[in-house]
Parts: C-alpha cells; structure tokens; sequence
C-alpha cells in the first residue's frame, strides 16, 4: 500500500496594513530621473530609448560603441594585402538631435571644476594645531616634541602643515582665532610665517 504524502499548508496570512493599488504602482515604475536636465526635456509619451535619443545621449552603450569584430577587422586587412579595394563605410549622416541643448548642458557642467573635497581628519587637524601653537614652524621642535606619537619626521610634519594651510575650510578658522587671517603666508620677512630647519629654508 503506497502512502500518500500530507501537503503541508502554508501560513499565509493577508496584510491588511499594505495597500496593494499603492505597491502595485510603485513596482510599475522604472524610478524617478535625478537629473534636472533631462527631467524638464524627457517626454512621457515617448519611450525612453526615444526621449534620450532626441536629448543627443546615448541610450545603449553597446550599440553607440559596439564591440569590434575581429574576424571582419583581418578579412578587411587580408583585402588591403592582396591590393583589392575594401568596401568602405557608409558616411554618418545623423541629424541633429531636437533637444540637443541637454547634451550640451551636461557636457558643461561634467567640464565645470567642482574644487577639490579633501578635507583632513578633525584628529590631524588638532594635532597639526597644537604642534603650531607649541612650536612654530620649528619642524624638528615638532620631532622632538613628546606628543609626536606617531614619530613622524621633519618632513612629514612641513608636508601636513602646508596640506592643512592649502585647505581654507578648515585652517580659515584656525587662522582667524589666532589674528593671521589679514597676513601674507608668502611674505618672508613675516618671522610668523617662517619654517625653521627645512631644507628649502631661505638663507
């Protein structure tokens, strides 16, 4: 006699706190465009591969740039060799794209320098301060200083004090506490400025 097998039911339970109409229209969609730009100009009557055609983009990658074919790359070179003529490629005669104002506009802005972002650790940076408000610019002082944990060298100190000055977040308040915003870093007759024991020290 065969056994026949129980079909375990599952615990389904029906989650009366979801909106079904609500989640079912948020699945539908592909997501929401970031971009100002292409927001404003993109049409939504059209398909997309359409709308960012018209905006002179790429939609796929694959197709605007295609993988090189090898095999038609040495028929082509075999052709040259034995003096034949190769069919060349048809001109590309594209029209210009309706809404090609939106290319240009982010060609711009990719163009445009954002500044730098580098900012150094709040830990470095209070470190960096106290060694100048200790010792100056006297790098080998900051050496010997006993709160040199980290044993740097003469020159790693001038490297991230000139890093810390070339950040004007954060040295700009540092300067303004001490009174040196309104001085010249470049005057060398300014002794608040001058380094002490570094190679490149003016005689």
């Amino acid at each position: 006699m065969v056994r026949r097998l129980r079909k375990t039911k599952k615990n389904q339970k029906y989650n009366y706190s979801c909106n079904r109409k609500r989640l079912g229209k948020k699945n539908r969609l592909n997501g929401q465009v970031r971009n100002v730009e292409i927001r404003a100009a993109y049409d939504q009557h059209k398909a997309p591969a359409i709308n960012i055609r018209e905006m002179g983009l790429v939609y796929d990658v694959n197709r605007a740039i295609p993988i090189p074919n090898v095999k038609k790359q040495i028929k082509e070179m075999e052709l040259e060799l034995s003096g034949k003529k190769v069919s060349s490629s048809k001109p590309n005669t594209k029209k210009a794209a309706p809404k090609q104002y939106v290319a240009s506009s982010l060609e711009e802005q990719a163009n445009e320098f954002a500044g730098t972002r580098f900012r150094l650790p709040r830990s470095l940076v209070r470190a960096i301060t106290g060694m100048i408000d200790r010792h100056g610019f006297n790098y080998q002082a900051m050496v010997r200083d006993p709160r040199n944990y980290e044993q740097d060298t003469w020159r790693q100190f001038r490297s991230k004090v000139r890093k810390f000055l070339r950040i004007p977040e954060q040295c700009t308040p540092y300067l303004e506490q001490k009174g040196w915003l309104d001085c010249d870093m470049d005057d060398p007759t300014d002794p608040r400025w001058k380094e002490y024991c570094t190679d490149d020290e003016a005689s």
